[in-house]
């Protein structure tokens, strides 16, 4: 579980003016991430969006989504896919996500002068432009929610297969249907076929830390 390292990181660095702030995307809303939140008993500030508004701002498409935001407010370095923690597919051992953390730190001592920073091209270009398609499939995905809310399941699965066909690669809109019902039995996929697919690709983007700050 991330939360205890980001919280770690956090105390570490708090003296620099380092903040972290946690958002759970969970349609499901407070009851389905007070557990974890509970567990980690975070001192910063932990937050729940059940309607997926930092997603839309952001046009994130998959979680984790970490972004650097300065004192001025501005983005420094955006769309990570970096867990605190990582796990070693060979041995089952979780341990602190260390490059990623060390940039971190890189940032909080050099500030605009850290190497870790993207610039603004490379910023827009990993948030990327929303089109006509993610504002009909962000419609679908809110009225398949709503649906869901008021306990018309078939009506709201036909709703979130419409989101998936116009985006295929947002694996947001997959995560909260599937986690709603039944993958196989709603749209006839498991996760691993899911991420097998070519139209779905890439399941997250990749990861650039210099090898030499």
């Amino acid at each position: 579980m991330d939360l205890p390292v980001w919280q770690a990181i956090r105390e570490e660095l708090a003296a620099k003016a380092f903040e972290v702030i946690t958002v759970a995307e969970d349609t499901k809303g407070a009851e389905a991430a007070a557990r974890y939140i509970q567990a980690a008993n975070p001192t910063h500030p932990s937050l729940v969006d059940p309607t997926h508004v930092v997603a839309e701002l952001y046009n994130t498409r998959n979680v984790p989504a970490v972004f650097w935001i300065d004192e001025e407010g501005r983005i420094v370095r955006a769309n990570d896919p970096a867990f605190a923690v990582r796990r070693n597919p060979e041995t089952g051992e979780s341990m602190p996500n260390q490059p990623y953390l060390d940039a971190l730190r890189n940032w909080a001592d050099k500030g605009a002068d850290s190497p870790y920073l993207h610039n603004e091209d490379t910023v827009s270009s990993r948030i990327g432009q929303q089109d006509w398609a993610d504002v009909q499939a962000m419609a679908h995905f809110r009225l398949g929610t709503y649906l869901y809310q008021q306990g018309d399941e078939q009506a709201a699965v036909a709703q979130f297969k419409q989101a998936h066909a116009l985006k295929p690669n947002n694996w947001n809109y997959k995560r909260q249907a599937w986690n709603l019902g039944d993958a196989q039995k709603d749209y006839g996929v498991n996760a691993q076929e899911a991420r097998n697919d070519p139209a779905a690709q890439p399941f997250r983007l990749p990861l650039d830390l210099p090898l030499h700050p």
